[in-house]
């Protein structure tokens, strides 16, 4: 019996050594103490990942990465400090499906290499999210003052053209529970977590593995399939009833917005959106009411929905694009930032 409690002494204190060795590490080496930023922000940094998806029209692999502040990245980069330009959007700006270089902040980067050019994209972020992303989460980092804004949006303020519409966890910046919310905030702190996952990353370039990979076995169970193979043309809603049709409430937002940008002493782009099934009522509404807006303002607007000449086959799903979409937006934006002689 006494060596059975010499035998367990022994082991309760390498227990105790192991998990206090593993605080200590954690403490030093961790983000414990330096995130700042809003709980759903934090699932949103200090992320490596590999996806391989399967959507009718797109198939194959992807690397994702985040960096310490948020901001999607490439593969080598970790930081940019003091931005020329930030793009603001949902998951349309974010493209966690296509590789950096293929999305459209990266190919704008590749173009414009003397401007520095962040990826503020999170998914299903509205309209209201990114009015909230100032305060919770731009403004916390020291030095931020980009030149420019650019506000990429549309599908996701589809629902923000009622004025008692439900506002979304999402655009507070939060996760919908305080379970999701906790595991965001384990995942984006802790040093053996986020080391695991470039580890695993790394695994799967060196390997080839798919026991590495964050499989979406099947596209349609992430963003859903189309369920019609038409695309609606811009010039539809232009020529109906609806041509000078704008919403005041989504006005309003659009107001604020602005307002928090012109407050920050920075200039401010707009870019119209049409999705994976062309135009449609709502979509053409919000468009009016951006155009309608920056006309009003005397701010810069790309009427994308109207000339990017988008068609079915530059989506993989009902609002994403694949890389030939993407790099057709891209080379149409290019013309257009240099219309406004931004280079």
């Amino acid at each position: 019996m006494k060596n059975f409690f010499k035998y367990f002494k022994i082991l309760l204190i390498n227990i105790i050594v192991f998990f206090t060795l593993i605080i200590v590490i954690e403490c030093f080496f961790g983000n414990w103490f330096s995130n700042k930023f809003a709980k759903r922000l934090s699932s949103e940094r200090n992320i490596e990942r590999i996806y391989k998806f399967n959507f009718s029209n797109y198939k194959g692999t992807s690397f994702y990465k985040r960096n310490n502040l948020g901001f999607r990245v490439s593969k080598k980069t970790e930081s940019v400090n003091n931005p020329d330009i930030v793009f603001v959007g949902g998951s349309t700006t974010n493209q966690k499906f296509l590789n950096y270089e293929e999305t459209i902040v990266g190919s704008l980067q590749k173009r414009f290499k003397s401007l520095k050019i962040l990826n503020a994209g999170i998914d299903g972020v509205s309209i209201l999210g990114h009015i909230n992303s100032f305060e919770l989460w731009f403004d916390k980092i020291n030095n931020f003052n980009p030149k420019y804004y650019v506000f990429y949006i549309g599908i996701n303020d589809q629902s923000n053209l009622q004025q008692n519409n439900k506002i979304s966890n999402v655009d507070f910046l939060i996760e919908s529970s305080f379970k999701s919310n906790l595991k965001s905030y384990y995942k984006s702190n802790s040093f053996f977590y986020i080391n695991f996952r470039k580890l695993k990353s790394l695994l799967y370039l060196k390997t080839g593995n798919d026991l590495f990979l964050n499989i979406v076995n099947d596209g349609t169970v992430v963003y859903g399939e189309r369920s019609k193979t038409t695309f609606e043309k811009y010039s539809k809603f232009e020529n109906s009833s609806l041509k000078h049709e704008t919403n005041e409430h989504y006005e309003n937002f659009l107001i604020e917005l602005t307002n928090k940008v012109k407050e920050r002493n920075s200039e401010i782009i707009y870019i119209t959106q049409i999705s994976g099934t062309g135009m449609n009522r709502n979509l053409y509404i919000i468009a009016n009411t951006i155009l309608s807006h920056c006309k009003n303002y005397k701010l810069n607007c790309i009427n994308l929905a109207k000339n990017a000449k988008l068609n079915y086959e530059d989506f993989y799903d009902w609002t994403h694009l694949n890389p030939k979409g993407s790099k057709k937006v891209s080379d149409f934006l290019i013309d257009e930032f240099q219309k406004l002689s931004i280079n």
